[in-house]
């Protein structure tokens, strides 16, 4: 379901909750990239160790496909950190996390740059709401208000971080959530099982729905 679907992501926003990252990052970079690698791919980034993990998916994916590793040396990268190194791609804007309160202005200007041809991937923001509490929540507000109509933006979290309320006025940024979940007791012996689906979309061209899936050799996703 989830991978016949993918088409339809394009000009929503989608948030993909996960228990374990593996299975997110094969979703995002093996089955969601490559199908809108005819967009403009920005990269928003926040902290350098979430740089430093995306730097060893993309070591992996340049030897397995090269052709992936191909799209994502021509991102544009937005970073929010301490250094203003970068996994990939290049740097389109740098804020220095000590400074973010007085030069959240910069993020400002990138997202009012953005197209309605462009895909936006977002790592590691979730932490800031943990770290900022609610003045960067306030703030990412008014900044999902001004992103483009048809901006095709992907964002992946952890489940379970933030209280009831918090998650559910994060996920009125979204049009739809994917939820992936690691099968406790799995039915195929020896390998790890991931249930994934949307558990919810605000449009009717994408239902709720879930199926299993497993992790092949090279990285991608297949349906059981």
């Amino acid at each position: 379901m989830v991978l016949d679907i993918i088409p339809k992501f394009d000009g929503r926003r989608i948030r993909i909750v996960y228990d374990q990252t593996y299975p997110a990052m094969s979703l995002v970079f093996y089955h969601i990239l490559p199908e809108f690698k005819s967009k403009r791919l920005v990269v928003g980034v926040y902290s350098d160790t979430v740089c430093r993990n995306l730097k060893e998916h993309y070591r992996f994916i340049s030897k397995q496909f090269p052709e992936i590793a191909r799209i994502l040396d021509k991102a544009y990268i937005i970073k929010i950190g301490r250094r203003d190194n970068i996994p990939f791609g290049r740097l389109y804007y740098f804020v220095h996390e000590d400074a973010i309160k007085k030069e959240f202005e910069k993020l400002e200007v990138a997202v009012s740059k953005l197209t309605d041809n462009d895909l936006l991937l977002m790592f590691g923001f979730y932490l800031m709401f943990s770290i900022y509490g609610r003045w960067i929540l306030k703030n990412m507000i008014w900044l999902a208000d001004i992103l483009p109509e048809k901006l095709t933006l992907i964002s992946l979290s952890p489940y379970g971080l933030y209280d009831y309320t918090t998650t559910k006025i994060i996920e009125r940024f979204f049009d739809v959530i994917i939820r992936i979940v690691k099968e406790e007791e799995p039915l195929d012996f020896g390998e790890d099982i991931y249930i994934i689906g949307v558990e919810e979309s605000v449009t009717r061209e994408i239902k709720p729905g879930f199926e299993r899936y497993k992790i092949l050799p090279d990285g991608t996703l297949s349906k059981l």
